[in-house]
Order: structure tokens, then sequence, then C-alpha cells
């Protein structure tokens, strides 16, 4: 295997890593939200992932401060893969059901992929649309649970809509990231995205008035925030940033579809959440679609 190909398979591991990260972070969500309000939880994790990861950034990266023109891109990036994804997604749950939520978020590898096509250089061939098609019925499957009233009864509620707004805010994040991480590391590139996301989180958790009192949260709470602000966030965009750079942006996103296989597993191991066949037959269908997208070469020309 040659260097190159010894690159990219390191890349579509660690990448298949990352996913097992977000998909751990739902657990960990869970168990955290027992105590955590989500905005405070939200900001919480990105204090502690951005106290880490500026710091190391500082240290390692010759480059340490972007250009003054791009500042206002990765500020935008901040809103759209920190404050502003969490922030609709939580809302979005004080008005519709998860099983709503989770079907429209699964929205996002598509709809990246479509987007780039207009915003990027990338194109889709029709291999490409066969597999993210394939691995969307995968999710569909998991999200209804392989109940076909539940697809058929979908209601664009107020919730539902605000969900969407999540979805394509981090689809958006996707195709812009990349463009910051030609110019600039990973790293930085991530660093500055968390800082500026948690300077816009912070007002928001302010409003929740419990503040003084996260210190009382128990161990458990905090140890589920401890690994999603280092393993979720810190390592897990890290990666994607970098997997963005080197695959493009349609076979990135593409492993966005192993999340809820990664979730359902976790929170079979940690919380006992039963198993089902159904989940079992959309886990074979969304790793055939990855594993397929994994052996297929970017059209892009970048």
């Amino acid at each position: 295997m040659s260097g190159r190909g010894k690159g990219e398979l390191v890349t579509l591991m660690l990448m298949t890593l990352t996913t097992a990260f977000w998909g751990g972070s739902f657990v960990a969500g869970k168990i955290a939200l027992r105590e955590f309000p989500p905005m405070t939880l939200t900001f919480f994790r990105f204090l502690i992932a951005t106290t880490v990861i500026l710091p190391y950034m500082w240290y390692t990266d010759e480059t340490r401060v972007p250009n003054p023109e791009d500042i206002p891109v990765l500020f935008g990036l901040g809103f759209l893969g920190v404050s502003g994804y969490f922030t609709f997604q939580f809302t979005s749950l004080l008005y519709t059901s998860a099983g709503n939520s989770a079907t429209i978020n699964a929205l996002i590898p598509l709809t990246a992929s479509v987007l780039a096509t207009f915003m990027t250089e990338e194109r889709l061939n029709a291999r490409k649309v066969a597999l993210i098609f394939l691995a969307f019925s995968g999710v569909m499957l998991t999200a209804t649970g392989g109940d076909i009233d539940i697809l058929m009864s979908l209601e664009f509620n107020k919730g539902d809509l605000i969900m969407i707004l999540a979805m394509l805010c981090f689809s958006v994040y996707g195709i812009y990231s990349r463009k910051m991480t030609t110019k600039y590391t990973p790293i930085l590139v991530t660093a500055y995205i968390f800082l500026f996301g948690l300077i816009q989180i912070t007002p928001l958790m302010l409003m929740e008035g419990v503040f003084g009192e996260v210190l009382s949260y128990s161990w458990e709470a905090w140890a589920a925030v401890a690994f999603m602000a280092f393993f979720s966030s810190v390592l897990g965009y890290m990666f994607q940033q970098s997997a963005i750079q080197k695959l493009g942006i349609n076979r990135t996103m593409l492993f966005f579809n192993l999340v809820p296989l990664f979730a359902i597993l976790f929170a079979y191991l940690i919380l006992g959440d039963p198993v089902t066949p159904v989940n079992l037959i959309s886990a074979g269908i969304i790793t055939t679609a990855v594993l397929l997208n994994s052996r297929v070469q970017p059209v892009d020309s970048n």
C-alpha cells in the first residue's frame, strides 16, 4: 500500500472513531442532562474543550492568529457548528418528538453533499448519490423503528422547523469549515470555532440561572461533560476537520450516518436500552454504505 493509501486509511479509521465519540456523546448527554440544563451543559462542554485545545494550538501551531479577514468566517462557523446548532437542537426538543428530530437530523449528510455541489467545486456522481440514499434509508429505519406509520404521520410543527435550522447549520458548517482548513491547520480552525461558539453560548447559559449551582452536581454528570469535551468535541471536531480536508465534504459527511449506530450500541451497554431486529438491519445497511463509500474516490478538483 502506498503512503497516500495508508494516509487515507488512517483518515477513514479516525473518522469512524469520531462517529463513535459522537454516538457516545448522546449517552453522555442523557446522563449529564439529568442535572445540567441544556445551555449550561453546552457551555461547560465547550469551556473545557476550549481550555484544552486553545493552549495546545498556541504551543504547537506556527500560525496562532488567523488573518483579520477570516475572523468573521470563523465566528460564523462558531455559530453554525457550536452555539447555533446546539441551541436549535435543544430548543426543537421542547416542541417536537425525539423521533421527528432524529429523522430531520439524519438529513445532514444528504443536505451537505447536495449543498456542496452548489457552494464548492465538488460534484456528485451516480454512485455517490446511491450511497447517500442507501445510508439515509438505514438512518430512517433506525429513527422510525421500521414503522411506516411513523414516517407517514410526520407533521412539521414548530419544533420540526427549528430542527431543520439545526440540520442546515451543521450542513453549511461542514462545507465552509473546509475552506478554512485549506488556509489553516485543522487544530487552529477547531480552536477558534470553539472559542467563538463559547462566547456566543454564554448569554444563553446565564439566562438559565444555574451557574452558581453546578459545583454541587454529581461526579457522573461532570464525567459525562468531560467525555463530551475531550473526545466528542476536541478530538472529534479535529478529526472531522482533517477528514474534510483530505477526503472532501461528500465522503466525510456520509460517515455521520454511523453516529446513531454507535449511540444504539452505547445506550445498550451503558443505559440498558434494548436492541431490536430493526436496529440490527439498519446497522447493516448503514455500515455497508459507509464501507462502499470508503472505496469511492473523490470527484472534486481540490
